[in-house]
């Protein structure tokens, strides 16, 4: 699918500002950087496998992001500085789209907002070993293409998928961002 396919069915489905779940006060904010780029015409998400050195989510497939402090601002704010800090990525507010639905963590009581970008190419990363172990690019319609339900963590949330490219299988909050980006791309009303 071309870029501009893509973006008019983003730009369609999302909003610009983020949408907090009810019991959000009760929850500790935070915020992601859905990057979207192309590689050889094929478009791809960027993700990151976090490192077994973190308090929580240790290991885990997660896009980059992380937890809002009084700094950010906004939570647009800490999308782009958490990705600055994992990834070595600068965006700036005018590449960022728009934003999913925010989703709720399993086990750490986070809710998360997901911010959007979709770039011809992706700039040169740099990861920060103490926060990301490894960096997984996937193509974005083959892993769409692979959702499942998640019947380990069914129980625990109706809203539970997986979604697998080769050995890497993706959950939990990630999952729930990537099943929004299904929804909008593979299923359009």
């Amino acid at each position: 699918m071309r870029k501009e396919q893509i973006l008019s069915f983003l730009r369609a489905a999302l909003v610009e500002r983020p949408y907090l779940p009810a019991d959000a006060e009760l929850a500790i904010p935070s915020a992601v950087l859905v990057i979207i780029h192309y590689h050889k015409n094929t478009p791809y998400v960027f993700l990151t496998k976090r490192s077994s050195k973190l308090k929580s989510h240790t290991g885990e497939i997660s896009f980059p992001g992380g937890r809002y402090v009084e700094s950010d601002g906004t939570l647009l704010g800490t999308a782009l500085r958490e990705t600055a800090e994992e990834i070595g990525i600068l965006f700036n507010i005018d590449q960022i789209i728009g934003c999913l639905s925010a989703v709720r963590t399993m086990t750490s009581n986070h809710f998360i907002v997901p911010f959007v970008t979709v770039q011809d190419m992706l700039p040169q990363y740099r990861i920060s070993a103490s926060e990301v172990e490894a960096v997984i690019d996937v193509p974005l319609f083959e892993t769409l293409q692979s959702i499942q339900v998640d019947t380990e963590h069914y129980h625990v949330t109706k809203n539970a998928f997986i979604f697998t490219y080769k050995n890497n299988v993706i959950w939990g909050a990630t999952a729930r961002v990537l099943k929004q980006l299904n929804d909008i791309l593979l299923r359009p009303s």
